[in-house]
């Protein structure tokens, strides 16, 4: 309904839409009128919303007008009489909103179900010596149990702020929403951030989400007082985070109030991307408390009848951003649970087939009807955005875990996303100005499809992000080939063969796309696909629009060549049986005399794998990263990311394949070069010498990079290397220390 009200009132009238092959080409999700044999709406509001019974197209046409009901709290005005008495319970004052339909009841009166004469003080709380309250008569029934067992047993008054604090019932105990959180914690800002004004927003945000009262669907309206800091880290989520992941609609985020969840997950990555230091603790508990709410919102039994009720996909956006958010974050606790969360949200949306094209498609036709072309791909590409980014975050975070991919990319019946320029279009007349450079056969193909062939016919409709999510798509495969290899012993030829192919297919689909990006950059009147699928949104000023086009396509092409090669290194090596050594090797038990037989078998297949073909590509997978994050990972034209987890994941990997290679290679001192020796840099040249780097790959032998050696000798200073190429301080990400343990003492050094 948000976003309905908002397509209506953003830049042009409706009317002014031209006609364009992609209104037409809206794959399965028809958005037709109710035909015969349906249930057909009778109610229609000039909007184009219709409605079988007339009361609710009443109901709706007041949300149109202007907002004359305003609360005496905050401030806030509300279009409906109904929103504004929803709202004051918030400030617990639902008695001083009126409703002109019924009378109101004090608080025991109300419990006991008895009709109360109103008045400063009932007779019946006369007859009882208690103070009449109306604070509560609005809540749920196991508060006005509370309050009625409060009356019979003449309690101190209930306008005693004490009162609320615990009160004991046969039930339980109800903690005080205001002071507590749902564990009994105080919410309270650190003591060195009482004059933030940020820190003290996001604790009124915690105490918000553990209100039984809200609803993470609630919309959230910004109080005035509170835009400065909400705006601050809206800008810095926007400035970002939101280019890697583009899930949220920013044009029309401000326009209209999102849910509580959506905009506390904004407003919590952006503080925690601007204000590491200061505001990492509290973003954190933002975070843990969002995380708990998350699981009781999932754990409620999903109809399976699509008809029943709309799918809450704002809350599916604020999950799989919380999803990303821990990734980020890195710490072991909250990545672990993040996982949990990851398997709870995946079983849901499979439970309601919320990956089928067609269940969308009719989710669409019964709530959200109506043929305005904005409000329709609203709605398409929140679902599709949601699925591609948890796909994504999928993949992420199962690397890291050492655990198999939760999504598989052949449920992915989902149709391409729209261009990053028409999903940031920012007002109704740039989203028609660019509507007509949109490739409208993309909506013809689905995820699924592309991403299991670097050959398939929508090879020319491929954008850089296809191609990132196609990388992920590997995982699956990549996994099955190593349970194979450790389960046998044996390395599973064909199977290696064929994900090598694809990988360095897709690898190759990506520069070409880069190639045409950049013969397509043009001028503002002939640049073309893909270069203006790119364009942010500064409409107003063209240069600075196609400037940041550029940097977009560098920064993506970037971490797609980063995920090309943690895939590269995840094929070429078992980086779980190097992971369980180190991890042993960095702190031996103490009650262990000698090594366990588990850790000698994984220490002969390492010696037998640093001999191989593929622990030389892998070697080369490795270097390439750290010489990425050496030297900027889009070049010097590309300023850095301030947090980059990817990166970050490429970079532990890569020191864990160094290490092994390097401590159970068969040679001894390699300082000096043998016959069959490279020296990338010198000989080799670089890495794009794909003949001579061949070569040494069949052929085996030592291996230098400008010299300095892959020795055992120098082993401290190729992890002192890799160890730099981490954030450290502020930005540290602990994950690495569990995935490469031996940074750790590097940095200890």
């Amino acid at each position: 309904m948000a976003i309905h009200t908002r397509s209506q009132t953003v830049g042009m009238t409706s009317g002014a839409k031209p006609s364009h092959p992609a209104a037409g080409a809206v794959e399965d999700l028809s958005y037709r009128t109710p035909g015969r044999g349906e249930a057909a709406s009778k109610h229609v509001c000039h909007c184009g919303k219709a409605f079988i019974r007339k009361e609710h197209l009443r109901r709706h046409q007041a949300t149109h007008g202007e907002r004359n009901f305003s609360c005496s709290i905050c401030e806030r005005s509300f279009t409906r009489n109904d929103l504004l008495r929803r709202h004051m319970t918030r400030h617990d004052l639902t008695s001083t909103a009126n409703d002109s339909r019924r009378g109101r009841a004090c608080d025991a009166c109300h419990a006991n179900k008895t009709k109360c004469d109103g008045g400063k003080q009932c007779s019946l709380c006369s007859k009882r010596g208690i103070s009449c309250t109306y604070k509560l008569a609005s809540t749920n029934n196991k508060s006005n149990r509370v309050i009625a067992a409060a009356s019979r047993n003449e309690v101190q008054p209930l306008t005693d702020p004490a009162s609320f604090i615990r009160i004991s019932t046969a039930e339980g105990e109800i903690e005080d929403d205001t002071s507590t959180t749902t564990s009994g914690t105080a919410s309270t800002t650190p003591s060195d951030l009482t004059g933030n004004p940020t820190a003290a927003g996001l604790s009124r945000l915690i105490d918000m989400v553990t209100s039984s009262t809200a609803s993470l669907l609630d919309e959230f309206e910004i109080l005035e007082s509170d835009k400065g800091w909400i705006t601050e880290c809206t800008d810095e989520y926007f400035g970002k985070f939101h280019e890697s992941w583009p899930i949220v609609h920013a044009p029309t985020f401000h326009l209209s109030p999102p849910s509580l969840g959506v905009t506390a997950t904004v407003a919590m990555v952006g503080a925690w991307l601007r204000w590491p230091e200061q505001l990492k603790r509290v973003a954190t508990d933002l975070h843990s408390k969002l995380m708990d709410k998350f699981f009781e919102e999932l754990s409620k039994p999903a109809p399976r009848d699509l008809a029943e009720q709309p799918w809450p996909t704002e809350l599916y956006q604020a999950v799989t951003l919380n999803l990303i958010f821990a990734f980020y974050h890195g710490a072991e606790k909250v990545v672990a649970r993040a996982m949990l969360l990851k398997g709870v949200l995946v079983a849901v949306l499979r439970e309601i087939e919320f990956f089928v094209c067609s269940s969308c498609g009719h989710q669409q036709r019964i709530h959200f009807p109506g043929n305005f072309l904005p409000w329709v791909q609203g709605i398409r590409e929140r679902w599709k955005r949601t699925i591609a980014a948890l796909y994504k975050i999928d993949a992420y975070m199962s690397i890291a875990r050492w655990q198999p991919p939760t999504i598989h990319r052949e449920e992915l019946d989902v149709a391409l996303p729209s261009t990053f320029a028409l999903w940031n279009a920012h007002g109704l007349d740039v989203f028609f100005k660019r509507l007509p450079r949109e490739p409208a056969d993309r909506t013809s193909y689905k995820l699924s499809e592309i991403t299991s062939n670097p050959k398939s016919r929508a090879r020319s409709l491929l954008l850089l992000e296809d191609v990132q999510l196609a990388l992920c798509g590997l995982s699956p495969g990549i996994w099955n080939h190593l349970q194979i290899t450790r389960r046998t012993g044996k390395v599973g030829l064909e199977s290696l063969r064929s994900l090598a192919w694809h990988l360095e297919m897709w690898k190759a689909e990506m520069e070409r796309i880069s190639h045409l990006c950049s013969q397509t950059y043009g001028t503002e009147e002939t640049a073309g696909l893909p270069f203006v699928a790119y364009l942010g949104r500064f409409t107003e000023d063209p240069v600075k629009e196609r400037l940041f086009a550029t940097l977009q396509i560098k920064s993506l092409v970037s971490e797609g060549l980063i995920l090309y090669h943690i895939q590269g290194l995840q094929l070429y090596a078992d980086l779980r049986t190097m992971n369980a050594v180190a991890l042993y090797l960095a702190a031996p038990p103490p009650n262990e005399p000698c090594t366990p037989p588990r850790i000698e078998n994984y220490q002969a297949q390492l010696h037998e794998w640093a001999v191989t073909t593929e622990s030389r590509r892998a070697l080369l997978h490795a270097i390439e990263v750290l010489r990425m994050r050496e030297t900027g990972l889009g070049g010097d034209d590309v300023p850095e990311k301030d947090f980059d987890p990817v990166a970050n994941l490429a970079v532990s990997l890569s020191a864990l394949v160094v290490w092994a290679w390097t401590t159970y290679a068969d040679t001894t001192c390699s300082c000096l070069p043998g016959m069959d020796h490279i020296n990338i840099g010198v000989d080799p040249p670089d890495l794009q010498s794909t003949e001579r780097l061949e070569s040494w790959i069949h052929g085996g032998g030592t291996a230098a990079v400008h010299g300095v050696a892959f020795c055992r000798c120098v082993l401290d200073g190729w992890m002192a290397r890799y160890a730099a190429a981490l954030p450290q301080g502020d930005r540290v990400w602990e994950l690495a220390d569990g995935i490469s343990p031996m940074l750790r003492s590097t940095l200890q050094l």
